[in-house]
């Protein structure tokens, strides 16, 4: 088919000059099997800019085409080649659905899923992982296509501003083009967009809600303290990801969560810039936090408006450190919990004593090894537990401790040893024994830190005798069920891991950290620093001392790790993370995590402990 007005000669069957634009008004007729749409992109536009608001790239428009809000053709290229229209989804008179294909290729990784671009990086770079194996893919996006300058307009806003929280959902991009003369505005987002909670059926379990609650104040915390205001919320603006479960009833189909899944904010056009902090904290936030609470009384009870008299369960109902409800606080008073932060900590307080099984039991794994450079091992390790079981009812109680000592010869090793064993006798006389006869056992806390000074104590005084500069950092935990009280004294460090992520629980007392803290530099730069081992507080430097203290609960299924930086120096949080949630048990992660640290070059002594709750 040549064009009448310039002459190139487009395919048969072409409506559109695949050069100029032009119609072509005499088109050769489609057969059955003749696509009814040229399947050839579009002419390249030059980059658009990431928001509506930018220059609209020169696409030359198609000539006389139709006033009405037409839909691109498969094939047509979108934001200077980079998406290929693979199938248009839906159209409408205001805005049409494409799923495209990224031609710049991406390669997975097989153990963060982190999205790597190009195909020259070995490694990733967030956790390491062996790339060389792994294909590049061309990954899926749905495309959504408006004429509406404003449609997409403060998505866009919230990508220039570098936003990025697990709470939230985002486009991958918005950006504008004039394929058909009049400017046109896309937002990109996953193949396989999340269903909202609007789809969801009422009531789903609490605790669910709960855990989605903590996740969407979490985020809606993040979006505050950048001035960013939501205004209206509701179910459509909650994306709920993992697993959802469809279900037929009475001919109806219906989708409900299933336990685990995360809730992120999406849909986010209404949302605002606000300009003055405190008239933001006076009216926007605290509007926002209260129509969270009121979004999750409605997943949680089925009701549009509050009651106090919902059927809800105790710990929601009535949380025991608080007079009220969680729900009733935020939305009995507009003096509530006006404050993102205070609301998800609520709700995560909730439901931690909404989930404490009644009985548990302590699994454990403890492994120390000398290294690949060390011809003395200076860690010590501490495991002491007792668990009384009445009526089928356990509640165990438990010590642990990783002392990495410092000194060299007949120093660290003797320091490392002689806190274990005296925190070891204050454990058995004060608090397993009182355990074992049910009888009321210490303040964790108080108890912690007096056994802290008494090895530092102990420490101490055999440094003066003994005329060394011998010393130890110290980490312990003491678990009491599901509730672990940490101690820390050093670089020596404490995790929480969990189903889907892991947590430092610990800081480390060392200079780095510090410099890190203070912006003087990254926490990159952190390992590889020539000071990194040098520590500020250690056991026996000086006669008075305090721990670090802090205080978690433990799901069922979740553990707590401690390591000496033996581990921690050679081996990331996320590999920890993946090594655990691959074992068969404790033990199991504790030998292969020693393994990775002396696969690693094995510069220290490398010392791990994890204690896991199980029902």
């Amino acid at each position: 088919m040549k064009c009448p007005t310039c002459g190139h000669e487009n395919r048969d069957g072409a409506r559109f000059c695949q050069s100029c634009g032009a119609v072509l008004t005499t088109p050769a007729p489609a057969g059955p099997d003749v696509a009814q749409r040229p399947t050839k992109p579009l002419a390249r536009s030059p980059a658009p800019q990431a928001a509506p608001s930018a220059p609209l790239s020169d696409t030359r428009p198609l000539t006389q085409a139709s006033v009405a809000f037409d839909s691109l053709p498969e094939g047509a290229l979108l934001h200077d080649g980079r998406y290929e229209v693979v199938e248009v989804r839906t159209t409408g008179e205001r805005l049409n659905t494409y799923l495209v294909e990224d031609t710049v290729p991406v390669r997975l990784c097989p153990n963060c899923q982190a999205e790597i671009a190009g195909t020259g990086e070995q490694f990733c770079s967030f956790c390491g992982a062996d790339l060389s194996n792994v294909e590049p893919l061309h990954l899926r996006y749905l495309i959504q296509e408006s004429v509406d300058e404003q449609a997409f307009a403060m998505e866009a806003q919230l990508l220039q501003m570098g936003l990025e929280h697990p709470g939230l959902l985002l486009p991958h991009a918005v950006f504008a083009e004039a394929p058909y003369g009049p400017a046109r505005h896309y937002r990109v987002g996953p193949e396989f967009p999340p269903p909202l909670a609007d789809s969801l059926t009422v009531p789903q379990e609490p605790g669910q809600v709960l855990e989605w609650g903590v996740s969407l104040a979490q985020g809606l915390g993040y979006l505050h303290r950048h001035q960013v205001a939501l205004g209206e919320i509701g179910l459509q603006h909650i994306a709920v990801e993992g697993h959802v479960t469809l279900s037929a009833v009475e001919g109806h189909v219906t989708l409900s969560a299933a336990e685990g899944q995360a809730a992120r904010w999406t849909h986010l056009g209404t949302a605002r810039v606000v300009s003055s902090t405190t008239q933001a904290a006076a009216s926007d936030f605290p509007h926002d936090v209260r129509g969270l609470a009121a979004a999750l009384f409605y997943l949680a009870t089925g009701q549009a408006q509050f009651t106090p008299q919902a059927a809800l369960p105790e710990a929601v109902a009535r949380h025991p450190e608080r007079s009220r409800g969680v729900f009733a606080e935020a939305l009995g008073s507009p003096q509530g919990l006006t404050d993102a932060a205070a609301f998800g900590a609520a709700l995560e307080a909730a439901l931690q004593e909404l989930r404490r099984p009644a009985s548990v039991t302590l699994v454990v794994g403890r492994r120390t090894d000398v290294g690949q450079e060390r011809s003395l091992n200076e860690d010590s390790l501490l495991t002491l537990d007792v668990a009384a079981v009445c009526r089928s009812a356990s509640t165990p109680v438990g010590l642990f401790a990783v002392a990495d000592g410092m000194g060299g010869h007949e120093a660290g090793d003797v320091a490392s040893q002689l806190t274990v064993r005296t925190i070891a006798q204050h454990a058995v006389s004060q608090v397993l024994m009182p355990a074992a006869a049910g009888e009321p056992l210490p303040d964790a806390r108080e108890w912690l830190s007096a056994a802290t000074r008494a090895a530092n104590q102990a420490v101490y005084d055999r440094r003066k005798a003994a005329g060394t500069d011998m010393g130890t950092t110290l980490v312990m935990a003491l678990v009491v069920g599901d509730v672990a009280t940490v101690a820390n004294v050093g670089d020596s460090r404490a995790y929480l891991l969990k189903a889907r992520d892991v947590a430092q629980i610990t800081t480390d007392h060392s200079l780095v950290e510090r410099l890190v803290a203070t912006g003087q530099i990254t926490p990159e730069e952190a390992i590889r620093h020539p000071q990194k081992n040098v520590i500020y507080r250690v056991i026996g430097d000086k006669p008075r001392l305090e721990p670090d203290l802090f205080e978690l609960y433990l799901a069922p299924g979740e553990a707590l790790l401690l390591c000496s930086d033996g581990l921690s120096g050679m081996v990331s949080g996320d590999q920890i993370w993946h090594t655990w949630r691959t074992s068969t048990s404790p033990q199991e992660a504790c030998d292969r995590l020693v393994e990775l640290a002396n696969q690693a070059g094995g510069e220290d002594n490398v010392t791990v402990v994890i204690v896991q709750v199980v029902r």
